[in-house]
């Protein structure tokens, strides 16, 4: 997006809605437009196919947090990608969802985390979210991208033995009231239970976006996933790590967004590299 365009030709925003997602109605040769903090993104139906065309802009805040539905002329920034999805015959309705993750995610506090034995301590994560598009009576969505580009990262023991994630800049609060409402981020309470006689040291987390249910509260604004528990009861031996099938208490009343994407059973491999 070329300077002049950010700084002359801003968007002019349509009524807001409270969110960015939920079910849209497209007529025949009909186009919605939407900026999602830095993607601009539009969608256009003709009689059998879907178009998609996108443009995210390099520089910005992994924390930027605003969007617009746009208007139908604004144009989006170049150089643009499209996509096209054929069909029998284009539906009318289409939802755009957010979704989690499609790899973990990766956090490295500024400092290195300790839990003392005997402690129980509750980390609060937000994670990056992606945008689904679905079409009426398809459960697969039709394509499935990043709000924003993160970067990998690989977490393991070694180069043998791990998996390549994603990066966040976010550090992790024990407060909850410290993260910022973003509407595309999602937030994870990870509960920590040292029963150990050791200390707990933590330097980079895994959040297992992947293995997590997406819900959303409207009286907080907030999207959440499932509340993680670490239970560590010997020091000479991994945590038990589980996923807990009910939905955060502090998240008040919530409404389910998205499933998870792989099924875990409730139970995750190992979160962390370095445990004590």
């Amino acid at each position: 997006m070329s300077q002049d365009l950010q700084q002359n030709s801003q968007p002019t925003p349509r009524p807001q809605a409270r969110t960015w997602w939920g079910e849209y109605k497209f007529h025949l040769n009909q186009s919605h437009a939407w900026r999602l903090g830095p993607l601009y993104f539009r969608l256009f139906r003709r009689e059998k196919d879907w178009l998609v065309e996108y443009h995210r802009l390099h520089k910005h805040s992994e924390m930027r947090n605003d969007w617009l539905i746009l208007e139908q002329e604004i144009p989006i920034p170049q150089p643009s990608k499209f996509e096209r999805f054929m069909f029998n015959r284009s539906k009318e309705k289409f939802f755009l969802m957010p979704r989690l993750a499609d790899r973990g995610v990766v956090i490295k506090p500024v400092q290195p985390i300790h839990i003392p034995a005997g402690q129980r301590a509750t980390l609060f994560i937000s994670t990056p979210l992606w945008l689904a598009g679905f079409v009426e009576n398809q459960k697969t969505p039709i394509f499935d991208f990043p709000v924003f580009q993160s970067k990998d990262t690989w977490f393991g023991m070694n180069y043998q033995e791990g998996q390549m994630c994603y990066a966040t800049q976010v550090d992790g609060t024990t407060n909850l009231n410290e993260l910022d409402i973003n509407p595309f981020r999602a937030v994870t309470p990870i509960h920590f239970y040292n029963d150990s006689h050791q200390q707990m040291r933590l330097e980079r987390i895994n959040v297992p976006a992947p293995s997590l249910p997406l819900f959303y509260s409207e009286s907080t604004g907030r999207l959440w996933t499932s509340e993680i528990k670490v239970h560590q009861s010997e020091f000479d031996k991994p945590p038990r790590i589980r996923i807990e099938s009910r939905t955060p208490p502090m998240a008040e009343q919530v409404s389910f967004i998205q499933p998870a994407r792989s099924d875990s059973s409730g139970f995750i491999s190992n979160m962390f590299e370095s445990m004590f």
